[in-house]
């Protein structure tokens, strides 16, 4: 089984300005993905003057090149029109971080950019039927955050496990509990409490390909259906793991 790893990077503001994509085999290979900067959320001044947004699109490229990833500078309605053929064409599955703030993200970006509408106001709200793409009807949609927290027992075993040991020098949420954010998990793949995420498409995106591979790893193929998962994740107390 093949699926899409996928990162959106936005404004603080949750414009995106740039799409990666990283196919992804259940054998654990990956094959060649796409970089996409959005051309028309990148031209618009209070975005192109963001020294924060300029840095990450300068990261983006350099680390494109050094992954070997193809670069498009698209404007949004055809970024998002080229995101479903990538996805279509490489398994139908396309798996996200939080995919359902991404979702929320998606909607902000069409309703700043304007023009020829791809995306529904209600998007998040209906995740299959929320384009004017019908194909996205049939892209089965994974939240990761929300599968390896409900039902990927055995990565969580090991996961629990490290954060218990190393809990003292680990940014746990408020009230205690174990983080599910990809920094952390990628903490844990890496076995390295000083990862720190770079909040840039590509290299988070790399780690949510490498948090894959230990999920396929842990847990087996079969942890990946054509099944849409977008569920509530659970989130459990770090005391519980002494």
């Amino acid at each position: 089984m093949q699926f899409v790893t996928c990162d959106f990077e936005s404004t603080r503001h949750g414009v995106i300005h740039t799409i990666c994509l990283i196919p992804l085999k259940t054998t654990g290979n990956h094959q060649k993905g796409l970089l996409i900067f959005v051309k028309d959320v990148i031209q618009m001044d209070e975005v192109n003057e963001n020294p924060d947004v300029r840095r990450k699109l300068s990261l983006s490229m350099i680390k494109a090149s050094k992954v070997g990833l193809d670069v498009q500078w698209l404007d949004f309605h055809d970024a998002i029109v080229t995101l479903i053929d990538f996805v279509t064409e490489r398994g139908s599955i396309l798996i996200g971080h939080n995919l359902i703030g991404d979702l929320g993200f998606l909607v902000t970006t069409q309703n700043v950019v304007g023009g020829k509408r791809i995306i529904k106001n209600r998007l998040k709200e209906y995740p299959d039927t929320g384009t004017y793409d019908s194909r996205w009807e049939s892209i089965t949609k994974i939240c990761s955050m929300s599968l390896i927290s409900t039902r990927c027992h055995k990565f969580n075993e090991h996961y629990y496990k490290f954060v218990a040991k190393n809990k003292e020098n680990m940014n746990l949420t408020e009230g205690q509990k174990i983080p599910l954010r990809l920094e952390t998990y990628s903490q844990f793949v890496n076995n390295c409490t000083h990862y720190s995420q770079t909040h840039e498409a590509v290299q988070d995106t790399v780690d949510l390909v490498n948090v894959m591979k230990a999920v396929i790893k842990y847990d087996g193929k079969s942890i990946i259906s054509n099944e849409n998962y977008i569920v509530p994740p659970i989130w459990r107390s770090a005391n519980l793991y002494p």
